[in-house]
């Protein structure tokens, strides 16, 4: 097993990894496909999507609808970013790498405004250099374009061995594998087992306080 040492830089995604954000988007898609007269989604269906890039998500679910359903939900999620909750523990690793001055920025596939307004109601701006969203690069995660150009505007220069990616999807593992640095896993998921086996993560947490002594450890 290769001997951990800290990062020099991290970066994360954010909806299912560092927020618990999985009950906010399917109420704000439930709205959008209500308001656009579609059925609600069955309990746990929200599951088949989350995470997915934008253009495969909408036309998934709102079919020709997918400009209005975008502005639809949109409004929504603006109009309720004070709804969003965060992984227990999560705020407690953040602030070890910040206190240890390294440099952290978010890679997701939602929009960044999104993101930016919901960093600011938690208080988190501070923690991250750079928040790279959906259409900011030239391609969304799986591909590692976002991450190249986290890393880009946060003036990362490392080696990719130091520098981690933190997700809890295989959209995330195949971004880190893409551009070459350290993937990390949250394992909260039934699928965890075959995308520890596939992508060998450099770690794989069950939980956020879990992490925190693996870290404290190294």
């Amino acid at each position: 097993m290769m001997e951990l040492t800290m990062p020099r830089a991290v970066f994360w995604d954010w909806d299912g990894t560092l927020a618990d954000s999985y009950g906010f988007l399917n109420d704000a898609h439930n709205h959008t496909l209500e308001t656009l007269g579609f059925e609600k989604f069955k309990e746990g269906e929200y599951r088949n999507y989350f995470g997915k890039p934008r253009g495969i998500l909408y036309p998934a679910i709102y079919k020709d609808k997918c400009d209005k359903a975008m502005e639809i939900f949109q409004g929504y999620v603006l109009e309720n970013s004070h709804k969003i909750q965060v992984l227990h523990g999560s705020r407690d690793v953040l602030e070890l790498f910040h206190q240890k001055n390294i440099v952290m920025g978010i890679v997701s596939n939602k929009k960044a405004a999104f993101i930016v307004k919901e960093l600011e109601y938690l208080g988190w701006s501070e923690y991250f250099k750079v928040v790279i969203g959906s259409g900011d690069a030239n391609a969304d995660k799986p591909s590692g374009a976002p991450l190249l150009l986290a890393l880009e505007q946060a003036d990362v220069k490392h080696e990719m061995h130091d520098i981690w990616y933190v997700g809890d999807t295989e959209n995330d593992l195949a971004c880190a594998q893409d551009v070459g640095c350290h993937g990390v896993l949250l394992n909260d998921s039934e699928n965890s087992a075959n995308l520890i086996k596939q992508y060998n993560p450099l770690i794989s947490f069950s939980s956020y306080p879990l992490l925190k002594e693996i870290l404290v450890a190294i």
